[in-house]
């Protein structure tokens, strides 16, 4: 899954050039896994990583000849090797990367990427189809696609994600959406650690003054609002709610809604008695929701600091929704046939 969409986006100007690198093969122990894509400016400026940072200035180099040729570049690392200790790297990952390089020109439309964007923008799904070949002229489209429609046929990569006609298929998901109940101080931290795993953090509150706070700025957005009087349907784009409102009713009420729109992922925060407490209000036991239903909230890394609570919370919706979007990815590449490339 890539995770910073958001921050690729933001980095994203349409009247501007770019060259795409994407992994599209590894072996043996690497930073990144194949897929995973950098976007680099026509100063040579990268958003997003492929290596641990080791590779980045080198990449950047070859991006310039791709920016000025127009052409598609094949790039391999080799840290299995001794040639890294050439280059003054000495990273000892004993794997290997093969990276595609191609250009987004206003001239070749950026091969799609800007429908891929504004997809993502509007929380849609798809595919990113994208040539490997240096031989031909550089090409890619975007396909919208719900990944879990079986449209297509059942002819599939089987687990691999390179298709017959020497192109690389990737299942585009949009950054994670958290929705977080509550803009109590202890909120601050949770808002930033979203924000800088480049996921989306909403905030509803019925208090103007919490919400206006300048440390919520980097919400992507804001509502001022009373549990009561949100709908279950309201709920169904976000990929998890956070209920922390310290208020036993409101509480209640978030989790009813969340619950009603079978949101995969839903934390409370406070001990297990007020827990079981909000379940039985809603006619339920945690045994029922278990796997859905978190509560004490968090992974238990230690520490009371509302940073340290931040980081568990962070820390488990991580933990369990990058097993089910890892599924989902799985399921859309199974989906994927070499005639739709």
């Amino acid at each position: 899954m890539q995770e910073n969409w958001l921050q690729i986006t933001a980095a994203f100007t349409a009247s501007k050039s770019y060259v795409l690198a994407t992994i599209v093969a590894t072996r043996g122990s690497t930073y990144r896994k194949i897929g995973t894509l950098m976007l680099i400016d026509e100063h040579g400026e990268c958003t997003g990583l492929l290596s641990g940072g080791c590779l980045e200035a080198d990449i950047s180099l070859h991006a310039k000849e791709v920016l000025s040729t127009g052409k598609t570049k094949i790039l391999t690392y080799d840290f299995s090797s001794d040639d890294n200790l050439l280059w003054g790297l000495g990273l000892g990952c004993d794997g290997a990367i093969e990276l595609l390089l191609q250009p987004l020109l206003p001239a070749n439309n950026h091969l799609e990427f800007t429908l891929l964007l504004d997809a993502l923008s509007a929380r849609k799904t798809g595919y990113y189809l994208q040539d490997i070949s240096t031989e031909k002229t550089p090409h890619a489209k975007f396909i919208e696609q719900q990944l879990t429609d079986n449209l297509f046929n059942d002819k599939s990569l089987r687990g691999s994600l390179l298709a017959k006609n020497d192109q690389i298929v990737i299942p585009i998901l949009p950054s994670l959406s958290v929705l977080i109940c509550g803009a109590g101080p202890d909120v601050v931290p949770v808002v930033n650690i979203i924000n800088q795993l480049g996921w989306q953090a909403t905030l509803w509150d019925h208090r103007p003054a919490y919400l206006e706070q300048s440390e919520f700025n980097l919400c992507y957005k804001k509502r001022k609002v009373r549990a009561e009087n949100t709908e279950p349907k309201e709920y169904s784009d976000f990929d998890a709610v956070v209920v922390m409102t310290h208020n036993i009713d409101s509480d209640a009420i978030y989790l009813s809604k969340a619950l009603s729109a079978n949101v995969n992922y839903i934390g409370l925060l406070g001990p297990a008695g007020r827990r079981d407490k909000l379940l039985k209000e809603n006619k339920l036991t945690f045994e029922q929701v278990q796997g859905q239903v978190y509560g004490p909230i968090g992974l238990d890394l230690g520490g009371r600091s509302p940073q340290a609570i931040a980081l568990s919370i962070t820390a488990q919706i991580q933990q369990q929704l990058s097993k089910q979007y890892a599924q989902e990815q799985y399921r859309a590449w199974r989906q994927i046939s070499p005639e739709q490339c």
